[in-house]
């Protein structure tokens, strides 16, 4: 780094360590001096900003060294980069900058209180004491919950970080056993060199901070693992006998959900963290003994680790070890930091181990009631669940339980066996049958699963319950009829259902709901900030104090509002009275807000507006402009509004000039406080043409094309073969996945294997293969059923199209191989004579040859027409872009046809030609590498 680079470096962090000990912003105060927003200010306000609002002077050097680095001409005008020069002091790191590491790139300035730390020398003992009394210091504070800030913010009135020698030494918080010689040191060590007799708590303070997120760090250099191990403190004596007796705890532990804590502190009325040996073997094994599976030998190992030299047991700390088994303490102020979890399989429930001869006649067992299971198909899960009734759902059984439901679904076992069962699933905490494992391991169709805990509710405080007093609003000002006008012609042109915003907040279908569900309910319709139409504080009032429940102050009467609104549809009660004269809706349409009353306009404005209209009009249909997209390119937010400087803009540019006073006269009748109605002016120059109602016409012509048979018309590309029809069907089936059974044996209510032919019919269009009737003819005769002539083996027909999958019954043929089917290319199937094929290969010749001269890309004009990306094209689209790459010149009009043919498929009943493979055929020619051309 230059010496320049390090001389701009130290000015800046002079600056950055002044504005975040001011709390300052400087971009706030550049941007008085820039008002078009540009970045950039003259170089006197540049410095008047430092001097007057940040109060930092600079010396003529130092100036000169930030002139040079932020310093740029526009215009031929010098200019200071303010932009640039914030980013550098405010931002904590590059955000665009994705190579590095937010963390590394992060700039904090050394000083928070803008003084400078003691630079006095200290020996490197003294140093070394520092850091060992800081380390103590901030081990006792967090285990005992100590803020040294909080400690002398009573002595210190002005919040500057400082106090008095003797105010520190009356309120130094501790630990005991720091002396008086090391309190002296650390007075020594902050005390402020500008102030004489104060010393700088505050940096006493982050020092301490910044050493408990030292010591909080992982080890990055050791492996991170999820033993109890990186919990608790390990000893010389901790062997892999003793780490499986605390993994087995902490899995426990963590499985059932168990606070252990809440097993020991009852025993320490003092709160110190240790209690008698006798305390700590009774509460563990009161606590997770049973779940855990632990011995007296192995309890009593565990009290031996955490034994104090007095006998007594450190609680605690194994409580901590616990809590902390698979989590990490204090994880919301450590967001890089990663949790270790439990190892897959850790928090299942095993089953238990039999000898080699026992688990034989156990697989015997379980296979016997597994084919009974899938020939009777017995849904088993169902009986089982009826025995577990506990509140948390323990998927667990008696042993009669379990025998009693066996007998129920008539799968006998003999006593033997029954036993055997019972070993092999019993549950080791309970004793009791883990009957999701057996009915799994039987039924072959279920899966078991897991129970997550639900979510915890926040929990909020007394204070946050209390209602809190509703502040009154003066809205005289309003006028509650066009409120509801604005409201009414909301709903009706965006046709709203009023009734469905606030009907979830009535459960009890009372008419009645609290006045923040009502303006939430607002929110949702659409009257808010986020919707078409503000509602502001004043409105709301105005609507609640009008709609208030009468009987209880704090709700309104929404079903009231509801019908007021929804006038504009209809009137309540209407069955009742099927005469009445429902108003139409045109009458509940309102102007937008600041729109003037053409008909109170005088006689010489109407005459001067529709002079300019009509010469506008006549204009702009001599020159057949098309004005809208000239607006729409202005209106950003589709609102049908511009501003007025943008209205006349738009005149110009289409050539539609006009007088100041006829501009005028356009703008009163067409503006209002969202801008200029450019929509509606755009009816009054260029009217549009009211479509004809074709309803009538095209529902006749409709009825006259279905009186036509079906089979009266010719039918197209029909298959005339079996093999043809299946080929085509089999490649339906592979490439949308349909599974044909599933269509059709819901015509089979008894699964005789066969359907009528009707509805065999009726199956294949719902499986939408789009067959003609030779072509269902031709599969109705080949899986015709031998006994009856009017019904077909659909059975047979699923069969044959399911084994483009699979082989059935593969199962009783393990060694045989299994061929996939893939479906044919379907321009590969279009066959053409010799002679055509010699011909369309020397065209390709031709076009592959000019290809690879001029390195051409045929994709990209291609993919152009492409626009639902299916490979395809039209034959005209196909010809244009040769056209276009100027390839057309070497093809003739034969040669095209041949084109056509030879990559031609079927989209939709239209014939298109499938670019992709005439691409790669032309880039295998020109010797291109794959999709490299």
């Amino acid at each position: 780094m230059t010496g320049a680079a390090s001389a701009i470096e130290a000015v800046e962090d002079q600056i950055r360590t002044t504005a975040q000990t001011k709390r300052i912003r400087a971009s706030g105060f550049f941007l008085d001096h820039d008002r078009l927003r540009s970045g950039c200010v003259t170089e006197t306000q540049f410095f008047r900003v430092l001097w007057q609002n940040l109060e930092v002077k600079l010396t003529n050097e130092q100036e000169a060294l930030l002139a040079q680095k932020y310093k740029l001409k526009r215009n031929g005008t010098e200019y200071m980069n303010y932009k640039a020069f914030c980013d550098v002091i405010e931002r904590p790191f590059d955000a665009g900058d994705m190579s590095m590491n937010p963390v590394t790139q992060k700039v904090e300035p050394q000083e928070f209180l803008g003084t400078m730390r003691s630079i006095r020398p200290l020996s490197p003992a003294s140093e070394k004491r520092i850091e060992n009394l800081l380390e103590r210091m901030q081990q006792f504070y967090k285990y005992h919950g100590i803020n040294l800030r909080t400690s002398y913010r009573d002595f210190d009135r002005h919040h500057i970080g400082v106090v008095t020698e003797s105010q520190f030494y009356r309120n130094f918080p501790g630990p005991d056993d720091v002396d008086e010689k090391e309190v002296h040191l650390l007075v020594r060590k902050y005390q402020d060199p500008d102030r004489p007799g104060l010393l700088n708590y505050l940096n006493l303070h982050h020092d301490l901070v910044a050493i408990g997120q030292r010591m909080d760090a992982p080890d990055t250099s050791l492996p991170q693992t999820s033993n109890i191990s990186d919990f608790i403190t390990a000893t010389p004596g901790a062997d892999a006998t003793f780490q499986a007796i605390f993994d087995r705890i902490m899995v426990a532990v963590y499985k059932h959900g168990v606070r252990t804590i809440e097993f020991f502190k009852d025993h320490d009325k003092l709160k110190s963290g240790v209690i008698t040996e006798n305390q700590f073997v009774c509460g563990l094994t009161l606590a997770i003994g049973k779940e855990a599976q632990l011995t007296r030998n192995e309890i009593q190992r565990v009290a031996e680790f955490y034994k104090n030299p007095d006998t007594r047991i450190r609680y605690k700390e194994f409580c901590d070890a616990m809590e902390n088994a698979f989590n990490v303490p204090d994880l919301e102020k450590k967001p890089l930091q990663e949790v270790s979890r439990p190892p897959r399989g850790a928090l299942s429930r095993t089953l238990a181990p039999l000898t080699e001869a026992e688990e034989a006649r156990l697989n015997q067992v379980l296979q016997t009631l597994s084919d009974q299971v899938r020939k009777r198909r017995l849904m088993m899960y169902q009986y089982f669940k009826d025995y577990d009734r506990g509140k948390n759902y323990t998927r667990i059984v008696t042993k009669p339980q379990f025998a009693r439901i066996l007998h129920f679904l008539s799968l006998n076992v003999s006593a033997e066996d029954m036993k055997l069962l019972c070993r092999k699933f019993e549950d080791p905490y309970s004793s009791d049958v883990n009957y999701p494992a057996f009915v799994q391991s039987v039924d072959q169709e279920y899966v078991g699963f897991t129970m997550h805990p639900p979510e915890k509710e926040s929990i909020l405080t007394p204070q946050d319950r209390a209602p809190k007093p509703e502040e009154k609003i003066d809205y005289s000002d309003i006028s509650f009829d066009d409120l509801m006008a604005r409201i009414r012609d909301h709903v009706s042109k965006n046709r709203l259902r009023v009734n469905e915003y606030f009907q979830d907040y009535d459960p009890l279908r009372n008419g009645s709901i609290s006045k923040q569900q009502f303006r939430r309910g607002l929110g949702l319709l659409g009257l808010s900030k986020l919707g078409q139409h503000d509602l502001d504080s004043k409105q709301f009032q105005a609507l609640q104090d009008y709609y208030q429940n009468p009987v209880k102050a704090d709700q309104v009467l929404w079903t009231k509002f509801l019908w007021d609104i929804e006038s504009v549809f209809t009137q309540p009660n209407l069955e009742k009275d099927p005469c009445l004269q429902v108003p139409p809706q045109e009458i509940f349409r309102v102007p937008k807000p600041g729109t003037i009353k053409w008909e109170n306009a005088s006689d010489d404005h109407k005459d001067l507006f529709e002079s300019v209209m009509e010469r506008l009009r006549q204009r702009a249909n001599q020159r057949r402009v098309l004005a809208k997209p000239v607006f729409q390119d202005f209106d950003k937010h589709n609102n049908g509004h511009v501003t007025r400087v943008q209205f006349r803009q738009c005149l110009t540019m289409l050539e539609l000039h006009a007088t100041e006073g006829e501009m005028a006269a356009l703008e009163a009748k067409f503006c209002n406080d969202t801008g200029f109605n450019y929509i509606g002016f755009l009816e009054e120059l260029q009217p549009s043409v009211t479509p004809e109602f074709m309803y009538s016409k095209r529902l006749s012509e409709l009825r006259l094309a279905n009186q036509k048979k079906k089979g009266s018309l010719p039918e197209l590309n029909a298959a005339g073969d079996l093999e043809a029809i299946l080929s085509k069907i089999k490649t339906k089936v592979c490439k949308e996945r349909i599974r044909v059974l599933e269509f059709m044996k819901d015509y089979d209510k008894l699964r005789m294997g066969r359907m009528l032919k009707a509805s065999f019919r009726r199956a294949l269009d719902l499986c939408r293969f789009e067959l003609k009737e030779s072509e269902i003819a031709i599969l109705e005769d080949r899986y015709q059923s031998q006994g009856d002539s009017d019904y077909v083996e659909y059975l047979r027909f699923s069969d044959e199209i399911e084994s483009i999958f699979t082989t059935k019954n593969l199962e009783k043929a393990p060694l045989l191989t299994v061929e996939q089917f893939k479906p044919p290319v379907e321009w590969e199937q279009n066959n053409l004579d010799p002679d055509a094929e010699e011909l369309i290969s020397s065209c390709m010749r031709r076009i592959g040859e000019k290809v690879r001269k001029h390195r051409m890309q045929l994709f990209p004009l291609f993919e152009d027409y492409d626009r639902v990306h299916n490979g395809t094209v039209s034959r005209s689209q196909f010809r244009r872009v040769l056209s276009e790459l100027e390839l057309g010149s070497l093809v003739n009009e034969q040669e095209f046809g041949l084109l056509y043919k030879k990559f031609d498929v079927k989209v939709g009943g239209k014939d298109d030609v499938n670019y992709i493979a005439f691409c790669d055929l032309i880039y295998e020619l020109a010797h291109f590498e794959w999709r490299k051309p």
